[in-house]
This record gives C-alpha cells, structure tokens and sequence, in this order.
C-alpha cells in the first residue's frame, strides 16, 4: 500500500521498497528515489526539519529540551524539576498536526488529492485531479483522532480510582497500545461504529484545519513525488489502458420502394424524397441511387432504422399502400464495401481484357 506523507517544502510517496520526494526547490520542483532504508529515513527526517518555519523548530527545540534536559541534570544531582513528562512527546507527534503552516497545508491537500483521484496521475490530467476530494479515509488525521480521543475516554475512566496527574499518564501511555489496536481492527465489522467517527471526525479536521484548497504548484509536486514512485515500484499504474475499439459489422441492402395506387406513371418526385430521408443519416451510412434501386452500406442495426424511415416516406405523400424489397448483403468473414465489391469486379474484368 503507497503512504503519503506531506511536510512544509513538499511531498514524500512511500512504497514497499522505495521513498520517493518531490519538492519545492527555490521555486522549481526536484524530486528523488530512494530505496527504504535507515540511511533514507534520517535524509527525510534532515529534509523535514530544515524546511520547518524558524518559529516551528524553535518550538521544537525549546519543546524537546523542556522534557530531556531537566532529566540529564538530575544525572548530575541537580534537582529542581524533572521537566515534562515523556508521554509530551506523543502530544507533540500528535498535536502539532493543528500547527500545520499554510505551505504545508496545500501540500497536504495535493497529497489527498492524488490519492482521490482514480485516473492516471499525470500533469496533463492536472485539471481532473484538481477536482478530487480533498480527504482521505487512510489519512494520519485518523491517528490524532483515535488517540486524543483515547486518552480523553481513559482518563475519565481512570480518574476514579487515581488522580488526575497519574490518570493523565497512564491514559497517555495506554493510548498507544489503543491506537495500534484500533488502526489493526478498524476495517472490521465489530468496529464500524468506531470506524464512523474517526472518518467523520478526520474529515472534519482535514477539511478544516489540516488541508486547504492547493495551488498549481502543489498538484504538480504531488503528481511528480507519485510518478516518481510509480516508475520504480508500480509502472502498471501510469499506463495508459488501451480501448479496444469493436469492429463495426458493416452490411449492405439493396432496397427499392413501390408506391402503388398512384395516378402516375412515374415515381422519381418520391426517390427525391427519399434521398432527402437518406442525408439525414449521412454520418451513419453510404449510400449510392441506381436506376432501379438504392443501395445503402451501414449497421444493421442503422440499416433497419433507416429503411423503416424511409419505408415511411410515400405513406407521408399520402399513399395508401407501399411494397418495400430488401436484399440484405452481410458479410462476416471479412470487411465487406460498396467500393470493395465494384473494385473487386472491375479487377476480374481488367484481368479478362488483357490481352494474351
């Protein structure tokens, strides 16, 4: 399964075997594959924190030092506050998913917007992906959700038997294991009400607060950093799928319509009006007027619709009684054509005048 992970400068795709990154480099996009490795994930980790805003990474900075230095100092006997708990720094992994930078955001809706769409990610297709949704049921938002909510139901719970400081950790700790548990079950059928509100809630986030609407910029990172995975991982899904055009079944009739009952002896003022029928089908079928006859090539199907119309027509001058012949040429076995046949009967008579 390809996981998707936005961070402030661009977009990693992540694959069974490989990373791909595309990202924005003084304006232009670059991008790279690497195989999945100890190697690659502290590139990532570097990529990501060297693109974090400078107030962010002073965030994390005096945020990281506030739960590990004051425990380093009690190494050394320096004892005036042990700091913040380690179990901050879930609410640090968690929680800064409402800290998200605008930049990030529109990279974060380009990701979920590749994911929506069900084409071929592509930059000509870049007007369709637009238009996909902007959420996504596998999102990260889920793990927020299921956490903060589990510490939220377990230390209400806990709160009965222990204070509120040891009921906060032990739900915080207590809230991984849960969460691990709940992303393996969440498919099933037992879980569905859970399933329900973790969607309904995430959507709500992502649509809200973790995404926004992306730019140009953002869709063609994304469908960069995908196609980018794509070719080394799973080039099937950059094909194009080729249709198969039917063969048309073309058939030939050769009709000629009577009007009887007339007072007159000729009948070319209703061939002229059949003629005018016929060049409404001009798309759909040849045609060819004889001296005894018109001779129509098309679809059967069309060829049916076409002499029922035009069945019809000496009925419309007021005709009481109409005999419609039909000879019907279908040929199966190969492409049969008005041109074809005289070209193959032309041929056989040039072969016979040739002199020995």
């Amino acid at each position: 399964m390809i996981k998707g992970l936005s961070y402030q400068n661009g977009i990693f795709f992540i694959g069974k075997e490989y990373v791909a990154c595309a990202f924005n480099n003084n304006g232009r996009i670059s991008d790279w594959v690497k195989p999945v490795n100890i190697t690659t994930i502290f590139f990532m980790i570097n990529q990501v924190f060297f693109s974090m805003p400078s107030l962010f990474k002073l965030f994390t900075i005096i945020f990281m030092g506030l739960v590990f230095v004051p425990k380093l100092l009690l190494l050394f006997s320096f004892e005036f506050w042990t700091g913040l708990p380690f179990y901050f720094l879930f609410y640090y992994m968690f929680g800064t998913h409402f800290l998200f930078p605008t930049s990030l955001k529109k990279f974060h809706g380009a990701e979920h917007k590749v994911f929506s769409d069900r084409g071929i990610k592509k930059q000509s297709r870049l007007y369709q992906i637009r238009k996909a949704a902007i959420t996504n049921e596998y999102c990260s938002t889920n793990s927020v959700v299921i956490y903060f909510s589990s510490v939220l139901i377990v230390s209400l719970i806990l709160l009965t038997v222990l204070s509120f400081v040891e009921s906060l950790m032990w739900a915080s700790y207590a809230s991984v294991v849960i969460l691990i548990v709940i992303n393996r079950t969440l498919n099933k059928r037992p879980m569905q009400i859970v399933k329900r509100f973790v969607i309904s809630v995430s959507y709500y986030l992502q649509k809200h607060v973790t995404t926004t609407e992306p730019d140009r910029f953002h869709l063609m990172t994304a469908i960069r950093s995908y196609r980018k995975l794509a070719n080394v991982e799973f080039p099937h899904l950059l094909e194009e799928k080729k249709i198969v055009k039917e063969k048309k079944k073309m058939a030939i009739v050769d009709v000629t319509i009577i009007p009887i009952g007339t007072n007159a002896s000729s009948v070319s003022h209703y061939v002229a009006d059949i003629h005018r029928v016929l060049e409404k089908y001009n798309k759909k079928i040849k045609y060819q007027l004889t001296p005894m006859s018109t001779i129509i090539e098309g679809e059967l199907p069309v060829l049916f619709e076409v002499i029922q119309a035009i069945h019809e027509v000496p009925f419309e001058a007021g005709v009481q009684r109409v005999a419609t012949n039909i000879r019907i040429d279908d040929r199966r076995d190969k492409a049969s054509t008005l041109e074809g046949k005289l070209a193959s009967v032309n041929e056989k008579l040039s072969d016979q005048s040739t002199p020995e």
